[in-house]
């Protein structure tokens, strides 16, 4: 997960935008190569244990927030950049766009399709971010 965000999200030597898109097709070319089965480990790993460990549910917090912060701070230099509205709330969005991510990796694998997937990427850039 990390050497994935390092090598798109924090990636600074690519525009923002750029690097987000890059982060999402990272993610889509993952979940193709195990055929839609897998979905996403920290997604899947919340939904069975976050009810049975305190500890376990609070660190798995710990890593969605790093991802949204990752996230965040790729929406934050797109702003800077000027690549998105000077008023956008990037850490609000960027929670919603990982959370619409999630959902998106779920409704794709148990569709076994890329298709939801491909769906959010065009929306996202298509109309979120304009």
């Amino acid at each position: 997960m990390r050497e994935g965000i390092q090598k798109t999200l924090r990636r600074d030597s690519l525009p923002p935008l750029d690097r987000l898109r890059a982060w999402l097709d990272l993610q889509i070319r993952f979940l193709k190569k195990a055929e839609m089965r897998n979905g996403c480990l920290i997604g899947n790993f919340s939904i069975e244990a976050a009810d049975h460990s305190e500890a376990i549910r609070r660190r798995l917090v710990e890593i969605f927030d790093e991802i949204q912060q990752s996230i965040a701070d790729c929406l934050r230099a797109a702003v800077k950049a000027r690549q998105l509205r000077p008023a956008t709330n990037y850490d609000e969005l960027a929670s919603f766009l990982y959370s619409s991510l999630q959902g998106a990796i779920l409704q794709a694998k148990a569709e076994r399709s890329a298709i939801p997937l491909e769906r959010f990427k065009k929306f996202l850039f298509s109309t979120v971010l304009r």
